[in-house]
């Protein structure tokens, strides 16, 4: 446990003030609530934070959070001191990788394209009918996580996959390659049996 105090003004996060004040914890996706790394458990004073929204209690539930845990940057003071453990880390239980993982060229292109999206919290990775190889995959900014979505992550970016789409992603590995002047993400997809010259559709 790395149990530290820290004074926040009103309306101030949470993560802001551990910063201020020298303290290290994670915040991959820099505060835009896309990935779980400022994870930290209140130990005293939670009053003195106003009340998780519904985005952040739906991503502490699905990262396995401990009891009393809250993401740092979207705990908001209403001023005075709070006690925090910044040493907690996920279950032992909690899988230890992501079934879609992103290289770090890939998270750093997504990070930024998240951040200029209000609003937007995971990329959402799906496949529709498309193409010559018969399917397609599609990336796009998700706003909110529906029904029937699994929510994984992967270099601190949230990925959040839809029910039907699953099966022929899973294990898949994505990355950001320079061709020529372009760039362009690449899909490295063991379900995938064939794949078109582009690398943009396949069929399973």
């Amino acid at each position: 446990m790395a149990k530290v105090s820290v004074t926040l003004a009103p309306g101030a996060s949470l993560l802001d003030a551990l910063l201020e004040n020298g303290i290290a914890v994670g915040h991959d996706c820099g505060g835009s609530l896309a990935c779980a790394s400022c994870q930290v458990v209140v130990l005293q004073d939670t009053a003195r934070l106003a009340a998780p929204g519904e985005d952040e209690l739906d991503m502490l539930d699905r990262s396995c959070a401990a009891t009393g845990a809250r993401l740092a940057c979207q705990a908001i003071g209403a001023g005075g001191e709070v006690v925090v453990d910044i040493g907690a880390r996920l279950p032992a239980s909690a899988p230890a990788t992501s079934p879609i993982q992103v290289t770090q060229r890939a998270a750093a292109h997504f990070r930024a394209q998240l951040a200029k999206e209000p609003g937007a919290m995971a990329v959402r990775l799906s496949v529709e009918p498309s193409g010559c190889s018969g399917f397609g995959y599609r990336v796009d900014s998700a706003a909110a996580i529906r029904d029937g979505d699994s929510v994984f992550e992967s270099q601190g970016v949230r990925i959040v996959v839809d029910r039907e789409s699953l099966p022929y992603v899973q294990g898949s590995m994505l990355d950001v390659v320079q061709e020529g002047l372009a760039r362009r993400l690449r899909f490295d997809n063991p379900n995938a049996r064939q794949t078109c010259g582009c690398g943009e559709s396949f069929s399973s």
